[in-house]
C-alpha cells in the first residue's frame, strides 16, 4: 500500500476500475477519496446516485468504535429504484486505521426474483388454504346418520391431506361409509379425495344395489380412465350398513389399517378383516372379499388411517396396530384414543391422521 495520504494512487488500483461492481473509498474522516469508473459514469447518470454518494457515507467514520472499525459490515439498500448489496470493509496500513472501502452489487434482477417469488408463494398459499377450507366442509358431520352415529377427528400434517371418509345414504335403510388413504400429500392427493367423493356417490346414485366388493371394481375403473401415473394409488375400505337385518357388510382395497369393532355384548374388540388389492394402473385386483358381521346398539366401529399407527414417538418408535386395539379394547372411545396417540408423540405429527367413530344405536 502506498502512503496513507496517497493511497488510492497506488498502480493496483486499476483492479478496481476494472470491476463491474461500484467501488467507494471513504477515508477516516468520512471523505469519499475514491470511486471506480463503474461508480463514476453511473452517478454521473443519476442524481439520486450523485447525491446519495455525496451525502451519505455508509459509517460515519470519525464516530465508529474500535470494534466497529474492525467489522466488516454487509446491507441493503434501494437506491434510484435499484436494490444494491453494500459491502463495507476497514483498510489499515499495519494498525493504523486509513477509511472504509464499500462495494455495491446490483441485485435488483434478484431482489425483484425474490419479490416475485414470495408473492406467487402468497397466492399459491392462499389457493391451499382455499382448498383445505373445502376439503374439510365436504368431510361428513358429527352427527346421526339413521341408526348411526358418527364422530371424527381428522388432522391433515401438511396444508392438505390425503385421507378421506364419508358417509353416502342409499336408501332409509342403507348407508355406505368409507375412508380412503390416497398416496402423498398436497395439491394432488386433495383433488383425488375429490374425485373420490364424487365417484362414490355417483356409484351409489346409479347403483344403489351394489354390494361393497362391486362398488370397488367400479371405483376402480373411474380411476383407471383418469389415465393417472402408474406410481399413483389409493387404499379403501368400504362398508354397507342394512338396519332393515342389522347387519354390515365390508370390502377392503389394500387398506393395511382394518377397522377395529367393539361389540357391546360380548365385550370384546376385533379386526374386521377382508382382502383385496389396492386400487392402481398396474396391480390388477383379482377379487375384493366381503364379510358380513351383525350389529347390535351400543356397538362401536373405529375406522383409521395409517398416520394414527405409524404415528412416532421421540425414540422413533411407531404407536402400532395392538397398541392402538389396546387402547380401544379398554375406552371404547374416539376422543380418549386419539388422547392417547397425542401423549405418545408428544403432540407432534408427521402423516395424515384421521380417526372415525361410528356407533351403532336403536332408533
Amino acid at each position: 500500500m502506498a502512503d496513507k495520504n496517497n493511497f488510492t494512487q497506488d498502480k493496483n488500483f486499476f483492479i478496481l476500475n476494472a470491476m463491474d461492481d461500484w467501488v467507494r473509498i471513504v477515508d477516516k474522516d468520512g471523505k469519499t477519496i475514491f470511486i471506480n469508473d463503474a461508480f463514476k459514469k453511473e452517478s454521473q447518470k443519476s442524481t439520486e446516485l450523485f447525491n446519495y454518494i455525496k451525502e451519505n457515507s455508509a459509517i460515519i467514520l470519525p464516530t465508529r468504535n474500535k470494534d466497529m472499525k474492525n467489522t466488516t459490515m454487509i446491507e441493503e439498500k434501494l437506491i434510484d429504484d435499484r436494490y444494491f448489496s453494500i459491502k463495507t470493509s476497514p483498510i489499515y496500513n499495519g494498525d493504523e486505521f486509513l477509511g472504509i472501502v464499500e462495494v455495491y452489487r446490483d441485485i435488483t434482477r434478484e431482489s425483484l426474483m425474490k419479490i416475485e417469488l414470495f408473492n406467487t408463494n402468497r397466492a399459491m398459499l392462499d389457493d391451499v388454504r382455499f382448498v383445505k377450507k373445502i376439503q374439510s366442509n365436504i368431510l361428513p358431520k358429527n352427527k346421526n346418520y339413521g341408526k348411526i352415529s358418527l364422530k371424527s377427528i381428522y388432522l391433515a400434517s401438511d396444508d392438505l391431506s390425503g385421507d378421506f371418509f364419508d358417509v353416502i345414504r342409499i336408501d332409509d335403510d342403507k348407508y355406505a361409509l368409507y375412508i380412503a388413504d390416497i398416496m402423498g400429500h398436497g395439491v394432488k392427493a386433495s383433488i383425488m379425495t375429490m374425485f373420490i367423493k364424487v365417484t362414490m356417490g355417483a356409484i351409489l346414485d346409479k347403483h344403489p344395489d351394489y354390494s361393497p366388493s362391486e362398488i370397488l371394481f367400479k371405483l376402480r375403473d373411474n380411476f383407471q380412465a383418469l389415465g393417472m401415473e402408474s406410481s399413483q394409488y389409493l387404499t379403501a375400505w368400504l362398508g354397507i350398513f342394512d338396519f332393515a337385518d342389522d347387519s354390515l357388510t365390508f370390502s377392503n382395497a389394500g387398506h393395511n389399517c382394518p377397522p377395529l369393532l367393539y361389540s357391546r355384548r360380548e365385550d370384546k374388540v376385533d379386526y374386521l378383516l377382508a382382502n383385496g388389492r389396492m386400487i392402481s394402473n398396474i396391480i390388477e385386483p383379482d377379487n375384493y372379499d366381503e364379510k358380513k358381521v351383525k350389529l347390535t346398539s351400543g356397538d362401536r366401529l373405529l375406522l383409521f388411517s395409517d398416520g394414527a399407527i405409524e404415528a412416532k414417538n421421540e425414540s422413533r418408535k411407531e404407536y402400532g396396530l395392538e397398541r392402538l386395539k389396546e387402547i380401544f379394547t379398554n375406552y371404547h372411545d374416539l376422543d380418549l384414543t386419539y388422547e392417547d396417540i397425542k401423549m405418545f408423540t408428544w403432540g407432534k405429527q408427521e402423516d395424515d391422521i384421521s380417526l372415525v367413530q361410528v356407533e351403532y344405536k336403536e332408533i
